[in-house]
């Protein structure tokens, strides 16, 4: 039985249904989340968006409730794959590139299978965020497990996911003029 925070960090098969969990919840909200279904019996076509804009994290200017909406959308796509970024290295103890390479790949795929599907769009500035989010998750792991506490750990990696976060919010901004 698991007594502590360390046992539940240490034990594979527990790290390993997290990320079977995770897995099937990011494939229902990609797939069946937000009315997709729906939305695909009146919509017969394929949409796709090929060309970058920039990073859809900047703050709406005028606090209308549609941009908001938008925002909180986008920030929500960074967010959902962070814990890719932490729960791949945890496990499987990879390196950035091969992960980031992979995951990108598994990104694509999914995007054109929503496509093909109906169920979404192929989105570039999805899979951008989408990347951002998991790399956000990787380094933030990355760097927080290098401390000797567990409590310690768990803080700086939190802290670190909000302060990269924000570093990209900020940076999504600069880029927007």
């Amino acid at each position: 039985m698991i007594k502590t925070i360390q046992d539940l960090l240490t034990n594979k098969k527990i790290k390993q249904t997290l990320l079977v969990i995770y897995i099937i919840a990011i494939l229902y909200f990609m797939f069946f989340g937000f009315s997709r279904p729906q939305f695909s019996i009146t919509h017969q076509e394929y949409r796709f968006s090929i060309v970058p804009t920039g990073i859809p994290l900047w703050f709406p200017k005028h606090l209308s409730f549609d941009l908001l909406k938008l925002w909180i959308f986008s920030l929500g796509n960074l967010l959902a794959f962070v814990p890719f970024g932490i729960l791949i290295p945890m496990i499987f103890g990879t390196k950035y590139l091969k992960f980031i390479f992979i995951f990108v790949i598994s990104i694509i795929s999914l995007e054109i299978l929503q496509m093909i599907t109906y169920l979404g769009s192929f989105d570039i500035e999805d899979i951008i965020i989408n990347s951002i989010g998991a790399t956000i998750g990787f380094f933030s792991y990355k760097i927080g497990n290098k401390s000797k506490f567990i409590s310690t750990k768990i803080l700086l990696t939190v802290f670190l996911i909000l302060i990269f976060t924000l570093t990209m919010i900020i940076f999504a901004e600069a880029l927007r003029y």
